[in-house]
């Protein structure tokens, strides 16, 4: 299990496309748009938002081609074929991509700390852990999902952005939406980035209390992603989601 790990630990740090969008892409927004508007009350709503991005693009984006690639390789037909479960790989893929995005986290942490001068506090980085932690876990089980339900890399990068895009826009990545309309507040109530965003307030904030419920409301969300991603696995990419969900109605 520790070899597997390891396997995927440094297949996962050699993902250079998961890593720029992981640590370069949000860190040159972080500090772009934190010298362009200097306030601190903007400086700290930036921070929090290139965190989640950071977590978004690297566990949702990267383990949607990774999962893909293992499939159409034929990866899974051979777990399947041996006595090595293949839950434990699945366990073993999420926690590896799972360390290296919270590495990339960190990164950008630092250039927020370090570039703009921001104060974190160390109750603020303990508090950050669990909510960046469960943040991985809930988009890597989205991001196999999303794999689960394609068939090539077109397809994948199609779903992704359907996927992503809303989120980064209607979740206060950029900008807080306290002055946006009621609808827009409610859409975003509907995304798992809103509570990943709202727990990393808190936690910057040193509010232990606070990220409470966002952290049910994120276990939530990732127990609901974890659903999907063993309704729709499938071990052959010839094999149709009709006769997968054919097969999971005759078991039951």
């Amino acid at each position: 299990m520790l070899i597997t790990f390891r396997t995927l630990f440094r297949g996962a740090l050699r993902d250079r496309i998961s890593l720029f969008f992981a640590i370069i892409f949000p860190v040159v927004l972080l500090v772009a748009l934190g010298f362009i508007f200097p306030t601190p009350g903007y400086r700290r709503q930036l921070l929090a938002g290139m965190l989640a991005v950071s977590v978004l693009f690297f566990s949702l984006n990267g383990i949607a081609f990774e999962s893909l690639f293992q499939r159409n390789s034929g990866v899974y037909k051979l777990l399947r074929a041996t006595p090595y479960r293949s839950i434990t790989f699945i366990a073993n893929l999420t926690a590896a991509r799972g360390a290296v995005a919270l590495l990339c986290s960190v990164v950008v942490l630092l250039v927020g700390v370090l570039a703009l001068g921001m104060q974190v506090s160390w109750q603020g980085v303990l508090l950050l852990v669990p909510i960046l932690g469960l943040g991985v876990v809930c988009f890597t089980f989205l991001g196999l999902t999303v794999s689960n339900l394609t068939q090539n890399e077109n397809q994948v990068s199609m779903l992704n952005s359907i996927v992503t895009l809303p989120m980064l826009f209607a979740s206060g990545t950029f900008y807080s939406l306290s002055a946006a309309p009621n609808w827009v507040q409610a859409v975003s109530k509907a995304f798992p980035l809103s509570y990943l965003i709202d727990g990393e307030h808190a936690a910057l904030a040193g509010n232990a209390p606070g990220i409470v419920l966002p952290l049910l409301i994120l276990l939530g969300f990732t127990l609901l992603a974890l659903t999907l991603a063993v309704v729709t696995f499938r071990w052959d990419p010839d094999a149709s989601l009709a006769r997968r969900f054919q097969q999971i109605h005759l078991r039951s």
